[in-house]
């Protein structure tokens, strides 16, 4: 397209050559110079900028990267414990609690967090449900408890289905540790709240 433009401007500037004045040919062809350096110009700073955004972009991906391995680790961590009974208190695989599993399963991603589902459930950024990823920690209240916390269970986020449903694992008081979802409605109805902490 530019080199028909050029062919037409080309013929536009002979036919004037041969009618018209020298001088404003002169003008005429200094104004189409300008004009292109200012096209040409204009071209390279969109491409600098396309080329920032893509080099942010870049670093977007590389940011999700390096949360997707430790989410990775952690889960490989927690389905190390898969089948272990629920012992209140206990941090090993003769037997474990909620907030063990996920201090421990954090711990082998270098993530430090406290003892307590109550204390964990301060750290990091309270996520809503449909933002939730692999990795995340998922509170819950349940009513059947004396406990007066806001939170008395805690799960980490094993997978997001296509359609939204959230999986976890944790350890239950009566299955050990083991992966549900939210379409449970035992869990459903307790569900208090998202955090990411990392």
């Amino acid at each position: 397209m530019l080199l028909l433009n050029f062919k037409a401007i080309l013929k536009i500037i002979i036919k004037l050559l041969k009618t018209t004045n020298r001088h404003i040919i002169f003008f005429t062809l200094l104004i189409f110079a300008v004009s292109s350096c200012n096209l040409f110009r204009y071209g390279i700073e969109e491409r600098k900028r396309e080329r920032e955004a893509l080099g942010n972009n870049e670093n977007i991906t590389i940011n999700k990267s390096e949360r997707q391995k430790k989410a990775d680790l952690i889960l490989k961590s927690a389905k190390q414990y898969d089948g272990v009974p629920y012992k209140l208190g206990g941090n090993s695989k003769k037997g474990i609690d909620c907030s063990a599993l996920v201090m421990l399963s954090y711990k082998d991603a270098g993530i430090a967090l406290p003892r307590t589902s109550l204390e964990q459930s301060k750290m990091g950024q309270l996520i809503s449900l449909k933002e939730a990823q692999p990795g995340d920690l998922i509170f819950f209240k349940f009513k059947k408890t004396k406990s007066k916390n806001q939170v008395n269970h805690v799960g980490i986020v094993s997978k997001v289905d296509k359609n939204g449903t959230v999986y976890f694992y944790h350890a239950s008081t009566s299955l050990g540790v083991i992966e549900s979802s939210l379409l449970e409605t035992y869990f459903k109805e307790a569900f208090v709240k998202i955090m990411r902490a990392y």
